[in-house]
């Protein structure tokens, strides 16, 4: 806000404040009539000219007295009465207005040491400074007052001098000795209007010095002084513009108010124009408009119209009526006045007011003002707007706002060179010249450490160094920041890159810690898109898969789109990690079929060729392979080969490590489809590719197992001797040398099967299938004819696998070799002794019961059946009634006469009270046998109930499988499913992992899921050689389901593969029927 200096209330010559008196109350020179004394010489005629002049002056007859002391003078200059005659000279010429001839006399007496005592010399000295104020002389009247100012007594000729001085000094604007003039004549206790003058004058002098407090201290004495209200009115003008150079805008507001009344005329426009521009200061902007269109009424064309039309139309910019403002100010910007720079800088600020902001319109208006007004005093704001639009506009043009800053940083007069300076490190960082912006960032902090921008200086800085890739330096500044500036609103954003900074580090848990405090903010905009996959990422890192699909699905929500027509998807960065991860954390939780989608997204909908493609093709095949599609498997696996060449660059750049893995899962959809040739040189591929890769190790062992099911034992005998070589440590070194022994039994070279067989026993004697090794070593001994030998494996596989499936198998055949049932007789023929001899109850029922057990463990079931039935008959209360029941029903399973047993098992398991031993025993075997009668719902049921009341029991594994194999026979082959899951899932291997591996092909062959059946036929075949009848049964079921699928050669082939393998099984009697002429011919 500018104004013009105070001109028109400024008293720029005041007159004395005093009057010489009258003619009537001079003191005359003489009596005109009076003769002289006696000693003055009455008769002297020299004095009659003086006498003259006196009574001319009384009678004021100046020009007759001014020529009758003249001639006296000039006569007699050295009469006693002389000083008496210029005294009167003096007086006449003064009273005539002759002050210049009255200024002689007054010298040449008040030359004098000494006058006549009837003259007055302070009277001589205010007329004398009197006529020379008169005539101009103001200099000489001021140095004569100040000369005299100390002999002057008189308090009315005392104020008069010291007024005469203060007004002098005021006129010649010599403000400091004003102050000190008008000090003095304050301090002698003048009038009021004396005083009142002395206080306006000194206010006015300390105005004019830049001394407003001052000014404001002298003026306010005025009002209360009574004074003539010309003084107060000016007194409250001038303290109006005081106090508005001391910004005290409210108090300047009410002294322009009370000052307004009194003013008339152009004082009075000259005031409306000064409480506007106030007014608008305190934001009073009604009142403003208001006072400034009352200037502009009655002064259209004063010399502060332009002023008042800018201020006018910023009341409306400030009011919110941009239309007109931006009318008026456009008038003025288009005008020549004084105010056209400042009007075009106010008239682009209205486009920056609303919303929306135009900031293009008010940059085109300042891209013309800056050039049009270079030379304008307001350049450097016009260059400083110009900067800001261009930095906001919807495109920035950051390369004109750092030129436009450029100049405002070398014009050092510019109030705001801190903003100029922060903001030239913006434009830099936004064109990317971050060791410029540093540079600009640290020159800021040096300068204005304090400053309200040193926050975003310091935040920029830390943003520099990161965008520089300098992070730990870059973390310290954001750290320096956050310790500095807590509540900045870049707070989020500086723990935000923190965060990235971990993660770049690879310090996942900080990271996570950082990135989770950052989301639970909920920032919003771009920075923080990647602020999901952050903590995603963080946690995959840490292997907390559950936990790290929320944030992964929240990143790929807003970048991966499905709709009906399909999926879109934006190449964004990580987005194809992200789907990757999400795909592995959905696989190790589980849910392979949200796994498979995710990848099938980068396989077959990402724009462009990912990155991540080879791994994405490896994952999908190995986990379409998993979930027994083996289809999709092999287009994945074949399509990697397909696109793995040296000239796709992008692809094969990340396809080395995914080559072992595509190889190894290829080798098993070889195996799974019998194609074992091909499965061997897959799998040997990847040992080729990278011997040292974790697959390669298994991948060796598979290639044996293909080589071995292709019937090439030598080939198998070769690469299991060769792994051994390899892979002396091999995490299946067990299964390795068990492979081994069954390569060269098959060739039968028994001595050397034999060592790989007791290998087994003596170093993995608590592998799964130690007991299968003793078995095939008992074998070996046999096929050597050392049949003592084989007895005692045979006896060392039931003492130390009790258990084994294999049990009943050895005993049979042990049973060949060695037949022994002495014991059980002797016990029979000792009871039936006793028998005879006891008629007492109870201890005849119990004799009866131990006898019936003897014939029950000699295995004479019919005895034992038929026993224990009288013992129900005779004793229906018996304590033994549960046991007596259960070995019935036992003995009657042996018999076949299941239905039979099943009656006694429900009896049994009816009855309260009895061991929880022998309950497990009985409700499993009424599961079994429900079975068996083809009650499978009622055997599930049975199951069901076994596994929730005995769910440590040893046979658990046992009930799970009957349960499942139950409902599958129940028609609910889904269900049994998830069962056989559970079991497959536990890190046992036994009996029934293969039966349920088995039944788990089974149940997709009867849903009709072919390829997911041969997958489990395929895997007891290869994974369970110690099951050769199920690996014959499985071998057999996929010759059928390839039946089933009009595929008659290849059924063939797996029939044949049963007959020639597995000749001791009854499956290979059961393939040998469609292998007949016959039947083959009624294939076709």
């Amino acid at each position: 806000m500018t104004s013009s200096p105070l001109s028109r209330l400024v008293v720029v010559s005041l007159l004395l404040g005093f009057a010489l008196p009258s003619s009537s109350q001079e003191e005359k020179p003489a009596p005109a009539a009076q003769p002289p004394a006696a000693k003055d010489g009455q008769n002297d005629p020299t004095l009659e000219q003086y006498y003259v002049a006196n009574g001319a002056y009384n009678r004021k007859l100046y020009s007759v007295a001014i020529q009758q002391y003249q001639a006296f003078l000039n006569a007699h200059p050295d009469h006693a009465k002389a000083d008496l005659a210029r005294r009167g000279l003096a007086l006449s010429h003064y009273a005539s207005k002759q002050y210049k001839e009255a200024i002689e006399p007054l010298s040449a007496l008040l030359g004098k040491e000494k006058l006549d005592p009837a003259i007055s010399r302070e009277r001589l000295v205010m007329m004398h400074g009197q006529c020379l104020l008169i005539t101009g002389e103001k200099d000489k009247a001021k140095a004569l007052y100040a000369a005299e100012i100390a002999n002057l007594k008189t308090p009315a000729y005392l104020h008069a001098a010291l007024a005469s001085v203060s007004d002098v000094s005021f006129s010649a604007g010599q403000w400091g000795e004003v102050v000190t003039w008008t000090g003095k004549l304050l301090g002698a206790q003048p009038s009021k209007a004396q005083a009142a003058r002395g206080y306006y004058q000194q206010g006015y002098a300390h105005y004019q010095l830049k001394d407003p407090e001052k000014a404001i201290g002298a003026l306010s004495q005025i009002e209360a002084l009574e004074a003539d209200p010309v003084w107060i009115t000016r007194g409250l003008y001038l303290a109006g513009e005081c106090y508005n150079q001391l910004k005290k805008s409210q108090e300047a507001m009410q002294a322009f108010q009370k000052a307004l009344p009194g003013l008339k005329g152009k004082d009075a426009i000259e005031c409306h124009y000064r409480l506007g521009l106030t007014r608008f200061v305190l934001k009073q902007y009604e009142e403003s408009a208001t006072d400034l269109a009352a200037y502009l009424e009655a002064a259209a064309d004063g010399p502060h119209a332009a002023e008042a039309q800018l201020y006018l139309a910023r009341t409306h910019l400030e009011r919110g009526s941009f239309e007109t403002a931006g009318t008026q100010l456009k008038a003025l910007a288009e005008g020549t006045s004084k105010v056209t720079a400042r009007a075009n800088l106010w008239h682009a600020r209205v486009y920056t007011r609303p919303e929306p902001k135009d900031y293009t319109t008010a940059a085109t208006i300042l891209a013309t003002a800056t050039e049009t007004y270079a030379e304008s005093p307001i350049i450097n704001d016009l260059r400083f707007d110009y900067a800001n639009v261009l930095m906001a506009k919807p495109e920035p043009d950051w390369q004109n706002a750092l030129a436009s800053l450029a100049l405002l940083s070398a014009a050092e007069s510019f109030g705001q060179q801190a903003e100029v300076l922060n903001q030239t490190a913006v434009c830099q960082q936004k064109l990317k010249q971050y060791g410029e912006s540093l540079a600009s960032n640290n020159k800021f902090l040096a300068a204005h450490a304090e400053h309200r921008l040193a926050g975003e200086a310091r935040f920029m800085k830390a943003e520099n160094l990161f965008l520089l890739g300098k992070l730990e330096e870059a973390s310290k500044g954001y750290a320096e920041f956050l310790s500095a500036h807590a509540d900045h609103p870049n707070k989020v954003a500086a723990g935000f890159r923190q965060a990235q900074i971990h993660h770049a580090a690879g310090r996942w848990a900080e990271c996570l810690k950082a990135a989770t405090a950052i989301a639970a903010n909920k920032p919003e905009g771009p920075l923080y898109g990647q602020l999901p996959f952050m903590i995603g990422d963080s946690l995959f890192r840490q292997k907390n898969w559950k936990e790290s699909i929320a944030p992964l699905s929240e990143f790929l929500a807003t970048r991966v789109a499905k709709t009906d027509e399909g999926r879109t998807v934006k190449a964004e960065p990580n987005v194809d990690t992200a789907l990757i991860q999400l795909a592995v954390c959905h696989d190790r939780s589980g849910n392979k079929e949200a796994a498979l989608d995710h990848l099938d997204t980068v396989v077959n909908h990402y724009p462009g060729q990912s990155g991540q493609l080879p791994l994405a093709l490896a994952e999908q095949g190995r986990l379409a392979y998993e979930s027994g599609n083996l289809e999709l498997a092999r287009a994945a696996l074949e399509r990697f080969r397909t696109m793995d060449k040296p000239e796709n660059e992008l692809f094969a750049k990340s396809a080395t490590r995914q080559r072992p893995r595509v190889n190894y899962y290829l080798g098993w959809i070889e195996a799974v489809a019998g194609k074992h040739a091909a499965a061997a040189a897959n799998f040997n591929a990847v040992v080729q590719t990278q011997a040292d890769h974790p697959l390669a190790a298994d991948a060796a062992l598979q290639h044996g197992i293909a080589l071995f099911n292709a019937g090439t034992f030598d080939k198998s005998t070769a690469q299991f001797q060769s792994v051994l070589q390899q892979y002396e440590k091999h995490p299946k070194l067990a299964r390795v040398v068990y492979h081994l022994g069954l390569s060269l039994s098959r060739q039968k070279e028994f001595a050397h099967a034999a060592k790989q067989f007791q290998r087994i026993n003596e170093e993995f004697s608590k592998s799964d299938f130690a007991d299968h090794a003793l078995y095939e070593w008992a074998w070996c001994e046999r096929g050597t004819k050392r049949q003592k030998k084989a007895i005692d494996l045979y006896n060392l596989l039931l003492e130390n696998h009790p258990e084994s499936s294999l049990a009943p198998k050895v005993q049979s055949e042990l049973a060949e070799l060695n037949v022994d049932s002495g014991a059980q007789d002797q016990v029979i023929a000792s009871l039936s002794a006793t028998l005879e001899k006891v008629k007492k109850e109870p201890l005849r029922e119990e004799l009866r019961y131990q006898l019936a057990s003897a014939y029950f463990k000699k295995a004479d079931h019919t005895t034992a059946a038929g026993q224990f039935g009288k013992l129900l008959e005779d004793y229906p209360q018996s304590r033994f009634l549960a046991s007596m029941h259960f070995q019935a029903g036992e003995s009657q399973l042996q018999l076949k006469q299941i239905e039979k047993a099943q009656t006694h098992f429900a009896a049994a398991a009816k009855i309260q009270g009895s061991p929880q031993s022998l309950v497990e025993s009985i409700t499993m075997r009424l599961a079994e046998t429900q079975a068996l009668t083809g009650q499978h719902s009622e055997a599930a049921a049975s199951y069901q109930a076994f596994l929730e009341k005995f769910p440590q029991s040893r046979w658990t594994r046992n009930a799970r499988f009957g349960f499942a194999f139950s409902t599958e026979n129940a028609g609910d082959p889904t269900t049994a499913l998830a069962e056989y899951a559970k079991i497959l899932d536990e890190p046992k291997t036994d009996l029934w992992t293969v039966r349920s591996r088995f039944q788990t092909g089974s149940c997709n062959a009867k849903l009709e899921k072919y390829d997911q059946a041969v997958i489990s036929f395929v895997k007891v075949e290869i994974s369970y050689p110690q099951y050769p009848r199920w690996q014959a049964e499985a071998v057999l079921e996929i010759g059928r389901i390839l039946l089933s699928q009009n595929k008659p050669e290849q059924a063939r082939e797996r029939f044949q593969e049963v007959v020639s393998r597995f000749e001791k099984e009854e499956a290979a009697a059961t393939a040998r029927k469609p292998l007949t002429p016959a039947n083959a011919n009624g294939s076709n």
